[in-house]
């Protein structure tokens, strides 16, 4: 199961992908927005945005990602150290779930868990 994690931090990248890759999934990392409208990836099942990227926010990005038909329906989790007044404009613009960064990891996991109906098998 691949997911697609957009954050431009690097350390946040290794965490995350290291995590990720733990439970089971395949990880695709981009630093920018215009690098994960670019990445070669088939079928994810999932992405990873951060709000505030060098080139784009991330709602600019979750709306050409949506423009896709194939991944019109591609659940995302949006992820911002901001707070509340991020949650509120992410999930009005059709984000699944917000995250809070930094990020529990245990919380991660389950909110994925729940979005794709489930673990990745092993």
């Amino acid at each position: 199961m691949q997911i697609v994690l957009v954050e431009d931090n690097p350390l946040m990248q290794q965490l995350f992908a290291i995590f990720l890759r733990g439970q089971g999934f395949e990880v695709t990392v981009a630093a920018t927005g215009a690098a994960a409208l670019a990445a070669p990836v088939s079928s994810p099942v999932l992405f990873l945005i951060d709000l505030r990227l060098p080139d784009c926010d991330g709602f600019d990005l979750l709306r050409q990602l949506r423009a896709h038909p194939e991944l019109r329906h591609c659940p995302a989790i949006a992820l911002s150290g901001l707070g509340e007044s991020d949650r509120r404009s992410a999930l009005a613009a059709s984000f699944d779930r917000f995250l809070t960064k930094p990020t529990d990891l245990d919380e991660l996991i389950l909110t994925i868990t729940e979005l794709l109906g489930g673990a990745p098998e092993r």
